[in-house]
């Protein structure tokens, strides 16, 4: 019985996802898919939105618990939410108003459905937006547990513990939020090139625009992501200096660089060479990945 109950869920959870692939695709084809030249570039183009559609979904879950602990870290979630749920707004705006070439292609179905990818990728998003957010409030009051006592005294292992749990959040939150915008731009690399299958010229979808979609959500992970992991790496070294003050004399004795060592080990706050690639690789996939959609032959 305990088996059964171990395998049942992602059992059930892959059936799911693989049967509203398949839905997905078809109604994305049928919608979309042109009589003619470009019908099978339209069905690669429909396939990646019904999966993109899906991973959303099962990102929306994955990540939804990044955004929980509000009251906890003493701080209210209502109002980073309805930030986001602004800003999320004003991208949508910004696309429904849109009268760029790009609206003038045929089919027009193809719009309407790239723009309701885009509100099920920005809902997707949110948890790990909210997510970063929240990690910035815990660092906050980190902050001032290490800036000013309190009472009653915080414990320096409910610190440790805090910050350790923080720098597992924004690991998470980068790592989703990289999938989330490294699809997206893949899906704008297949719809371009399903439209050019159809007799577009090139001018009129230029593979410029697969690149500043690219670069514009490899600028907004970077905003994200970078200072949320700077002001943990600043707490984490702060935490440090006071578990491992610097001596009186100036002359760090072997156990101190030993204990010093240990604890930023623990932390995660050595950030060495081949840490920082990876999170530079992160960062940098989406970009990586509409430049091969350009210069690739064969993603033209």
């Amino acid at each position: 019985m305990a088996l059964r109950e171990h395998w049942s869920w992602p059992a059930i959870t892959a059936a799911g996802g693989l049967g509203a692939f398949t839905g997905l695709a078809f109604l994305v084809n049928a919608i979309v898919s042109p009589d003619g030249a470009g019908a099978f570039e339209f069905g690669v183009w429909s396939a990646v939105i019904a999966g993109s559609a899906v991973v959303f979904v099962f990102l929306f879950f994955h990540a939804l618990q990044l955004a929980t602990g509000w009251r906890e870290a003493g701080a209210r979630g209502l109002g980073p939410l309805l930030c986001y749920v602004a800003f999320a707004a004003a991208i949508v705006a910004f696309l429904w108003v849109g009268r760029g070439p790009i609206t003038q292609l045929r089919p027009a179905a193809a719009l309407a459905v790239s723009r309701v990818l885009v509100v099920v990728a920005l809902t997707a998003a949110a948890p790990t937006v909210l997510g970063l957010w929240l990690v910035n409030t815990r660092l906050q009051r980190i902050s001032r547990a290490l800036s000013a006592p309190t009472n009653p005294p915080t414990r320096a292992d409910a610190v440790l513990a805090d910050l350790i749990g923080c720098r597992r959040a924004v690991g998470v939150c980068l790592t989703v939020l990289a999938t989330i915008i490294t699809i997206a731009v893949v899906g704008s690399g297949a719809q371009r090139r399903a439209f050019l299958a159809t007799g577009v010229p090139p001018e009129k979808f230029p593979p410029e625009w697969v690149l500043l979609y690219g670069a514009l959500f490899t600028a907004i992970s970077l905003l994200l992501y970078v200072p949320t992991f700077v002001a943990w790496r600043t707490r984490c070294m702060m935490f440090v200096d006071q578990c491992y003050p610097l001596p009186a004399d100036a002359r760090p004795t072997a156990e101190w660089v030993d204990g010093r060592t240990r604890l930023i080990g623990v932390l995660g706050a050595d950030v060495t060479v081949a840490k920082s690639l990876t999170a530079a690789f992160g960062l940098l996939a989406p970009l990586a990945v509409s430049v091969l959609s350009v210069v690739v032959p064969g993603l033209k």
